[in-house]
């Protein structure tokens, strides 16, 4: 699968996956979502900015995640995200 992460940065992924992004004793503060890339097994991780309510950052998230797997590319550079 490959995603656009910014203007001109197109990379190769293997999977990607949502998670809460939880500081411990449950508490959740935001969406992450993490991405596998081609070859190397390196991992990025994205936290949606704390601008956007939970709610909806999980929301878009799992639509981004879910385009992804059923076209196999997607563009992740307007999304409301910063690099962990």
């Amino acid at each position: 699968m490959r995603v656009l992460f910014a203007p001109g940065v197109v990379k190769e992924v293997i999977s990607a996956e949502v998670v809460p992004m939880d500081i411990g004793d449950g508490k959740i503060i935001g969406t992450q979502v993490n991405f596998k890339l081609a070859p190397s097994g390196d991992m990025l991780e994205y936290i949606y900015s704390q601008s956007v309510p939970i709610e909806e950052s999980g929301q878009r998230a799992i639509d981004f995640v879910n385009g992804l797997y059923e076209k196999g590319y997607g563009d992740f550079s307007s999304e409301p995200t910063e690099v962990l």
